[in-house]
């Protein structure tokens, strides 16, 4: 089988080599490389043509690899050839290899057999980029070298800790900054639950690792209402993850209350007779007899949202 893989190559990380590794194990492969005449459209100045293919043909020889390195002048390349048989991508790529299998067809050539590596992870959970290398945030294997910042959106305590444990869980050396919310809704209802998180994550700056939205809220599910966590999240490459917790469901009389114009703390307050509840372990505390804290709410909202994210490394098929 001949079998293409093409790339930039700026720093040869972890993604690169587990692309190479598994298209020689496929057959013949054929390696091309961006050119210094290429049209690239990156945030930092790529290495010389010759420096990159130094490093390939170093690692090939280290792991006594065959392959074949070329110039690439486009992004097709060589995909069009009627030659080869197979090409390695990842998530990121698989779109446009769809677009050259759909091509070939139409030039009535078989379409290339896709191996797909899905995507390479940092231990912060974002993408392995030659970029982030370059900027010094992970290291060729993704190993993070900077504390992994978390912007949150609120200085709820209850939501401070719902996102403090899950930091925990996921990452080794992090930091929690908060910013006051000043767009907060007294009860939000349906999509207001969602706008309200996207303000939130609005203000904060945009140079944290993770910022972080999590409105609280009332949707309607059938003839029932629940009182849910919403978690909108931005990562340090603009992308946004979004997730959602278990609901707590809030029954027809408080309903009214909250039509009213009053908010679910307020309800709360008054039912059990504290104050507060909402920064004091939530409703959820006091309407489950203590087996649930708000918090908890929190963590599954922010779980919920970073489950996609985890997911990316399941290769998609075709």
């Amino acid at each position: 089988m001949r079998v293409l893989l093409g790339g930039t190559f700026s720093i040869l990380h972890k993604a690169h080599r587990e692309m190479i590794l598994r298209g020689a194990k496929m057959g013949d492969l054929f390696i091309g490389v961006t050119s210094d005449k290429y049209e690239f459209n990156k945030k930092y100045n790529v290495p010389p043509f010759k420096v990159r293919e130094e490093k390939l043909l170093t690692f090939l020889s280290e792991n006594k690899i065959r392959a074949r390195i070329s110039p690439l002048e486009d992004p097709y390349g060589k995909t069009l050839d009627p030659y080869f048989d197979a090409i390695v991508v990842s998530n990121e790529t698989i779109d446009f290899v769809r677009s050259i299998n759909f091509k070939r067809k139409s030039l009535g050539i078989k379409p290339l057999f896709i191996e797909n590596i899905g995507t390479i992870l940092a231990e912060d959970l974002m993408p392995i980029k030659s970029e982030r290398i370059i900027k010094g945030q992970i290291d060729e294997n993704g190993r993070r070298l900077k504390e992994i910042i978390l912007g949150v959106a609120s200085e709820n305590p209850e939501k401070i800790k719902g996102v403090e444990k899950f930091a925990k869980n996921i990452f080794t050396n992090f930091r929690i900054e908060k910013y006051a919310n000043r767009t907060e809704i007294n009860q939000p209802f349906g999509d207001e639950i969602f706008i309200s998180a996207e303000q939130r994550i609005k203000e904060i700056p945009d140079d944290v690792d993770y910022a972080i939205g999590i409105e609280a809220g009332i949707i309607k599910i059938g003839s029932r209402y629940y009182d849910i966590h919403y978690s909108l999240i931005r990562d340090g490459m603009g992308n946004k993850l979004s997730g959602m917790s278990s609901g707590l469901p809030i029954k027809e009389q408080t309903i009214q209350f909250l039509k009213e114009g009053k908010n679910l703390e307020e309800v709360t307050d008054n039912l059990v007779g504290t104050r507060k509840s909402g920064e004091n372990k939530g409703a959820i505390y006091y309407f489950s007899g203590g087996r649930k804290e708000r918090w908890e709410l929190v963590y599954e909202s922010i779980m919920s949202a970073f489950i996609s994210r985890i997911s990316e490394m399941i290769p998609l098929k075709y």
